[in-house]
């Protein structure tokens, strides 16, 4: 018996390496494709159709795979020591091995080094300076070079990640390479803690989902890319959201106030979840006035730390700006452009943006209130941080991009990955699906209507339809099984 153990112990690394090393491959070709695929823009229709049937081909093996790895770990083959090292240290490898390379299908990183240049140039100001304006500076000719040529406007993100921006530039010198390496140093340390929070939370929430849970974030094909390949700075913010709530797991609430704050000077994202979060540990305080002291002191050090990185920066409202800015409405095939849309061709047309706004706005303030009010316990504050992030992407967001996708996947991983999988996977498929759609508009290949509406169709509006008719079903077979006298209970 021990030996046969032993056999299906070497059977079950042989096999975990084996689909690390063909995922590895894939995402060689799949670097390759992408880089093809950014190309010139001389490659004809029909050259990049292939390839672009190539990159979906690619795509689709990949996340075969990631759902190979998963149902080893449900069916207990990644258990076993050496298996369940080599499941963790493969997509650590894979992530650092994407770290190194250029970003190909987004060129936010360069945006951050545009934003973080200027506040280093004396008379300029990240916060109140467009982007643009670095191409005039003597970054501007290494950015081109290094194939930046997007127009991001004014930074929309929080200090945190503006300071992080201009001390990787002063840092480098204003060398682009070194700039980004050290900007994918912070994504890739970011990413790998968010898996150490996952970890930590499960843990204490759900051991036997941890390994899972884990897992499902490492392997994520969406999470791999965007984050450590593309270089997002959207994984500093789900750190913080992470560690929030493993720290409210933990007992921590000053920990876990302060860490949703820093993910909110980040991103403003996390800053929706606090509801949830003063609810949980409102119902879970061990003292009401030593809770209270301590969210208080996680406020003012928070407070601290924005006036002091404000300070040399600081411009007035004027230093919101790229925040305003940010929330203005995107043409789109989203619900909010569809809804801005049909109001510009009504009576209403006057004031179609801020009817737009409010009606998806309030619902989903409505939704975090009801789901906040829900919270009992760090599985339920999981989902509802899960749940608050997936309505904000899918609905109330003023646009889409792949990686906006990364916050929900995350925290739906966190919530509960064996029953939210379908969600996860679908979540990630199409945000990679849609992801070369802006690269063949820049290349002319799409019109913008078809670009836009393409990505933003396959990123909200395809996900919110079958997330509806998920609902619909599960509240119709509550209905037939339900006591009159129970309480409705849909998402969590």
């Amino acid at each position: 018996m021990t030996f046969a153990l032993s056999c299906r112990t070497v059977r079950e690394q042989r096999r975990i390496v084996a689909i690390g090393s063909a995922t590895a491959a894939l995402y060689v070709v799949n670097a390759l494709l992408q880089h093809a695929l950014h190309g010139d823009g001389t490659v004809s229709r029909t050259g990049y159709a292939w390839e672009a049937l190539l990159y979906l081909l690619v795509t689709g093996a990949i996340f075969w795979s990631y759902c190979l790895i998963l149902a080893m770990c449900r069916r207990g083959q990644l258990a076993q020591r050496g298996a369940r090292a080599w499941s963790l240290i493969l997509p650590c490898v894979l992530q650092l091995g994407l770290a190194v390379l250029t970003p190909q299908l987004s060129q936010d990183v360069f945006s951050y080094m545009a934003h973080g240049f200027l506040g280093t140039v004396p008379g300029h100001n990240p916060l109140t300076d467009e982007a643009e304006i670095a191409r005039a500076t003597a970054i501007g000719p290494r950015l081109a070079a290094a194939g930046w040529d997007a127009e991001p406007g004014m930074t929309p993100y929080g200090i945190i990640w503006t300071q992080i921006e201009i001390g990787i530039m002063k840092a480098s010198g204003g060398g682009v390479l070194v700039a980004l390496l050290l900007m994918k140093a912070v994504i890739l340390a970011s990413s790998l803690g968010t898996a150490l929070a996952i970890w930590s939370f499960l843990g204490r929430v759900a051991p036997a989902a941890r390994q899972l849970g884990t897992l499902a974030y490492l392997w994520n094909p969406l999470i791999l890319v965007e984050l450590a390949g593309e270089g997002h700075n959207d994984a500093l913010m789900v750190l913080c959201a992470v560690a929030a709530l493993a720290a409210s797991a933990a007992q921590q609430p000053a920990i876990s106030v302060f860490a949703q704050l820093c993910g909110a000077l980040t991103k403003y994202v996390p800053v929706l979840f606090v509801p949830a979060q003063l609810v949980y540990l409102w119902r879970t305080r061990r003292s009401a006035k030593r809770l209270l002291v301590e969210i208080l002191i996680a406020v003012l050090v928070a407070a601290a730390l924005a006036a002091a990185l404000y300070a040399p920066l600081w411009a007035g409202l004027h230093s919101f700006d790229g925040i305003a800015h940010r929330a203005t409405l995107v043409r789109s095939a989203s619900p909010s452009g569809a809804i801005d849309w049909l109001l510009r061709r009504s009576p209403l047309a006057a004031a179609a943006m801020q009817v737009t706004v409010a009606s998806v706005s309030l619902p989903v303030m409505a939704f975090i209130a009801w789901i906040s009010s829900r919270v009992r316990d760090p599985a339920s504050l999981a989902r509802a941080f899960a749940w608050i992030s997936v309505a904000y992407v899918l609905v109330a967001s003023p646009d889409y991009w792949p990686w906006y996708a990364c916050m929900p996947v995350t925290l739906l991983i966190v919530a509960d990955t064996n029953r939210y999988l379908w969600l996860i996977v679908l979540l990630s498929v199409v945000a990679r699906l849609g992801a070369p759609l802006d690269l063949l508009r820049e290349h002319g290949l799409l019109q913008m209507p078809l670009s836009r509406g393409g990505l933003t169709g396959l990123g909200t509006t395809l996900p919110l339809l079958v997330l509806l008719v998920w609902v619909l079903r599960r509240v119709r077979r509550r209905e037939g099984d339900a006591v009159p006298a129970a309480a409705p209970h849909v998402l969590p």
